[in-house]
């Protein structure tokens, strides 16, 4: 792993001994009018409020369905990964995997590929209003945050062109109006991992106020490796190889430093500024390290690599191990693309920076606001990508990003029937994708001394800008009419080559030969809602929605000698549907209940699959599903029984197919009997998954869960929380090989919590309590004979956690 640290970590050091000075500047300093970060989230359900169409609304008075997730929910679990949030929102899956774009965000069974970077999610992030549609944040900590909202369905008209699946909305928390703070350390008992996150927040000035967060871990990951090292059998020493030795003896470690300032102007003028800085560093293994192989083929126990090579230390189980060799030395000290990052052994990084600043103006019947953000990532990942002793494939993929986004917006508040959303938008985006490989034996390059089969440069440029409204006219007191759309325009380009190709590889692009390209489109995305409101305590409403994901250029990894353009140009996703929805609150607000139907329709869905042309070049796939369906039923429900006892339960009903999609890769291995088809002119392998499940989308999900709190003494308070969390079965990977196959399960999570009035607290804290282990994401095995490859949620965490809030 990567241990040097830079001049940008040096600078938050020193921003945190700044902060020392804090508590000398909050003395004497007045209150102001903003709220403390602590509150958010622990108010009752029914007086929660959400910012879904861009104005402050109770959450049960918001046609929108939404699950609100605040600071109360964050800490009893330590949600300080975002790839946690599913423990809260149970049909949110937020899970890095592979190579490509990092990361797959599922919602509702609509998902995104991961292992092109070419593709972004169809379900956006919005982080302190900065929305990102690409998945390297999932790398970063998540950490002094104030509320989690996710907005379930397509939200084009106030969230854009990317959040066709539904919206995560991040805020961290604001300073506060007093002086106060926290500082918790914890360590968790599996992974090695230890662990701090702290935050000093307060007044600094007349209208201003601060506030600093840091957090920092250091985990050694909870993956053995079978592997001791292996003479190498697919490789000799005129390839440059005689022995693999094996990677390191855990997988997955990492470190993480992330530090984010918050400065916030209010005079109570009616103008305010919120400017929040965020830097944060990830130090890996690599997300290679993160898979594993989770089934093989009927009748072996053991992976191969290409050449039906037997593992001899490797297993076909979904058990926290795998046998994963490293690439011998003279391989790596030739290839200048991996050398440099740790010798060219496993490793990883992602470096964030995100600046992000709000500007409010508000009156007595208008607000103004205007968000301007920068997006800036660093990410480099390299290793053994075929998940043997053996690396037949080692890999690379590096990414360096740099996105603005400017939004304005107005929202009126009017007394009259009818109140009005206006705004636009404008994005830049430059992303580099740099991609390279070592696969199987090849002879020293006698003109370079390398090694290696290839090194790619996939060069991306886009804009778009988009201009969005809302009209909201009340009928009737109690009934509600809304209509607006958004419309975008936006422009792609792309520049592909490979910078070099082993002399002995004919089915790659020749270097010196570019894909060059542009292409512009254009979207109107229109929805319409009808809510009825007989009293404050139950909201009726039904929506007619639709969303739009502009199409882009597939950055495959490996630029086959076939490829064109053409074969590289994916088309947009869009999709339409309906929305009923029911939200009560009853029993003075003890008890609220939101039911919610819907059914979409998606076409164009992007999704990846892996293809192998010979045994030194595996190619990505993308292609647009032509139509897919997302149908169901979600209920949630809380109830506060008095006494300290809080009950909560959710169930959803989700049913996710492909409509239609005739064309679809084959599975490793898959014959004409298990409907893999032969095109008679192409000579092309497909099968017709029209009708089937779509992948990563469980039917049933049930949640049910409990909180107590206790008084001890008139100093202590004990808060106690378990819930579990029901998945019914679902395939993991996206040509439905059988042994992607998650059977359902079961998953337990509990903590406990003592409190003291001085403000220290001892916690210790519970996730998938029962070990479950269960595949999020899965591919074909690189190399393989139809082996199953993933990366499984997190094993059973237990943390121990110390704190103290002033």
């Amino acid at each position: 792993m990567h241990k040097e640290y830079d001049f940008r970590r040096a600078i938050i050091m020193g921003v945190l001994l700044l902060g020392s000075s804090m508590p000398a500047l909050a003395q004497g300093q007045s209150g102001g009018t903003l709220r403390p970060a602590e509150e958010a989230g622990s108010a009752d359900v029914g007086d929660i409020v959400v910012t879904a169409r861009r104005r402050t609304e109770r959450l049960q008075d918001v046609p929108v369905a939404a699950t609100v997730i605040g600071q109360q929910q964050i800490r009893q679990y330590d949600l300080t990964s975002v790839a946690n949030i599913r423990i809260a929102a149970p049909e949110l899956s937020l899970d890095r995997g592979f190579t490509g774009s990092g990361a797959s965000i599922s919602l509702r069974g609509v998902s995104s590929a991961s292992i092109d970077g070419g593709v972004e999610q169809s379900v956006l992030i919005d982080f302190d209003g900065m929305a990102i549609s690409r998945g390297r944040i999932t790398n970063d900590a998540l950490f002094d945050v104030g509320s989690l909202t996710v907005l379930k369905g397509p939200q084009a008209v106030f969230f854009g062109k990317n959040s066709p699946g539904g919206v995560v909305s991040i805020k961290s928390a604001e300073p506060t109006d007093t002086f106060s703070g926290f500082v918790r350390a914890g360590y968790e008992f599996h992974a090695d991992t230890k662990q701090v996150e702290a935050a000093i927040s307060g007044p600094v000035g007349d209208g201003l106020a601060a506030r600093l967060a840091i957090f920092g871990s250091d985990s050694k990951g909870y993956i053995r490796n079978l592997s001791r090292g292996v003479p190498d059998l697919v490789r000799t020493a005129v390839s440059g190889s005689t022995f693999v030795p094996a990677a390191p003896a855990r997988l997955g470690a990492e470190r993480r430093l992330a530090a984010r300032a918050t400065l916030a102007y209010d005079a109570g003028n009616g103008f305010t500024a919120n400017l929040k800085v965020l830097y944060s560093a990830q130090d890996s293994q690599g997300v290679q390290s993160l898979s594993e192989v989770m089934g093989c083929p009927a009748g072996r126990t053991q992976p191969v690599t290409t050449g039906n090579v037997v593992d001899p230390n490797g297993d076909c189980k979904l058990n926290d191990r795998i046998a994963r060799g490293g690439l011998s030395q003279t391989i790596l000290d030739a290839w200048p693309q991996v050398r440099g990052r740790n010798r060219g052994r496993p490793d990883g990084k992602n470096d964030t920076f995100m600046p992000v600043l709000t500007l409010n103006y508000k009156t007595d019947s208008i607000n103004l606001t205007s968000v301007t953000g920068y997006y800036d990532y660093d990410y480099a990942s390299q290793g053994n990508a075929d998940g043997t002793s053996y690396s037949y494939f080692y890999s690379y993929s590096n990414e360096r990003n740099k996105s603005f986004y400017q939004e304005v917006r107005a929202t009126t508040t009017l007394d009259g029937m009818f109140n009005f959303a206006a705004g636009g938008h404008y994005e830049r985006n430059r992303r580099t994708l740099y991609v390279g490989g070592a696969s199987g034996p090849l002879p020293m390059d006698p003109a370079t001394g390398r090694y290696n089969t290839n090194d790619n440069e996939q060069h991306n440029r886009s804009e778009a800008w988009s201009i969005f409204g809302q009209a909201i006219a009340k009928i009737t007191p109690e009934l509600e009419l809304a209509g607006g759309g958004r419309y975008t325009k936006q422009q792609n380009e792309l520049d592909s080559f490979n910078t070099y190709l082993h002399p002995n590889v004919r089915s790659q692009l020749p270097v010196g030969v570019h894909i060059r390209g542009k292409k512009s489109q254009d979207n109107f995305s229109p929805e319409a809602t009808l809510t009825w409101r007989p009293s404050q305590e139950i909201t009726l409403y039904g929506a007619y929605k639709t969303g739009f994901l502009a199409g882009a250029y597939s950055n495959p990894g490996v630029l086959a000698a076939t490829a064109t353009l053409a074969s590289l140009d994916f088309k947009a996703e869009t999709v339409k549907g309906f929305e009923l929805g029911l939200k009560t609150s009853l029993l003075d607000r003890r008890l609220t209940t939101n039911i919610t139907g819907y059914r979409y329709i998606y076409k164009g869905l992007p999704l990846t699959s892996l293809i192998a042309l010979n045994t030194n070049t595996l190619v990505f796939i993308t292609q647009n599903a032509a139509s897919t369906i997302a149908q169901g039923i979600e209920v949630e429900s809380a109830f506060d029984a008095g006494g300290g006892t809080r009950l909560r339960a959710t169930a959803s009903y989700n049913d996710a197919k492909f409509r239609r999609f005739e064309r679809a890769q084959c599975y490793t291995g898959q014959t004409v009997a298990q409907g893999c088809l032969i095109d008679p002119v192409t000579a092309a392998r497909y099968q017709d998954l029209s009708g089937r499940a779509v992948y990563r989308a469980p039917k049933w999900i049930a949640t049910a869960g409990i909180s107590q709190e206790v008084e001890l003494s008139p100093d202590l308070t004990l808060n106690a929380t378990a819930d579990l969390r029901y998945t019914s079965d679902y395939y993991a990977g996206l040509n439905l090989n059988p042994l992607t196959y998650q059977n359902g399960y079961v998953a337990l999570n509990a903590g406990v919590t003592v409190t003291s009035s001085s403000g220290l607290s001892v916690a210790l804290i519970g996730r998938n309590i029962t070990n479950r282990r269960y595949a999020t994401i899965a591919l074909d095995k690189p190399g393989g004979a139809g082996e199953a490859f993933t990366v499984a949620g997190e094993p059973r965490a237990v943390v121990l956690q110390l704190g103290y809030k002033f």
